[in-house]
């Protein structure tokens, strides 16, 4: 795992965990199947139109924690509910804190899992996302740097996607104006790193701008202390 990596793993395990250590795979065939029968508790939860969207929210939260902690196979049964996810995305009735966390959910089944990343880009998540970003989104900056969070995570190893950003109209101004906000506590400043990525800027242009503050383990609070579990 290159150091890039490094830094989006440990950042998730922050949000997910804060500086509290935690296995990351099951123990056991026992295990195994409690924490599969967890992902499809939260699916269906997830599914479930009857209960509130404070409920379902919660459910794509715990969802994207049971596919990050166990593995690739529990990222591939997670596959099934991101069409759900999705489709709530673009919602208007999401409060910031729903969405904030709706975006945490993506990027935990999107991360190191091309299948998943490339179901989310077929759906048609990675358009949706410069829309959050607009001057005139009525998103709080936290929603916006989490939208950054998860546009960088769509486009590792992602050509086709980039080249689709890289296309989208008003994204640079968006990112550009993002990229000058504080990401003091996050690892990565992930509007510059977009801006590089998407050929917007020359690869060592602002080379400050990429670090959003102290990458020292117990720094890195921002986005810990902002993460919300409904």
């Amino acid at each position: 795992m290159n150091h890039y990596l490094y830094k989006l793993h440990h950042h998730i395990k922050l949000y997910l965990f804060g500086d509290e250590e935690q296995p990351v795979r099951c123990a056991g065939n026992s295990g195994k199947i409690q924490h599969h029968k967890s992902i499809e508790d939260a699916g269906a939860c997830l599914q479930n139109e009857a209960l509130s969207m404070g409920k379902r929210i919660e459910a794509a939260h715990h969802l994207g924690v049971l596919a990050y902690t166990g593995g690739y196979v529990s990222g591939t049964m997670a596959a099934d509910y991101i069409p759900t996810m999705a489709e709530l995305l673009p919602r208007q009735d999401l409060v910031d804190e729903h969405l904030v966390t709706l975006l945490q959910a993506l990027s935990s089944v999107c991360y190191a899992h091309l299948a998943n990343q490339a179901r989310v880009c077929h759906l048609g998540v990675p358009a949706m996302l410069p829309i959050i970003l607009t001057h005139g989104s009525p998103h709080s900056p936290l929603v916006k740097r989490w939208a950054c969070y998860l546009m960088d995570v769509l486009c590792i190893n992602n050509v086709p996607t980039i080249r689709a950003l890289a296309c989208t109209r008003g994204l640079q101004g968006s990112l550009e104006a993002i990229a000058e906000q504080d990401w003091d506590g996050w690892p990565k400043n992930h509007a510059a790193i977009l801006l590089k990525i998407l050929g917007f800027w020359p690869a060592d242009k602002e080379a400050d701008l990429e670090d959003g503050g102290d990458e020292e383990e117990g720094e890195m609070s921002g986005p810990t202390a902002h993460a919300h579990t409904p």
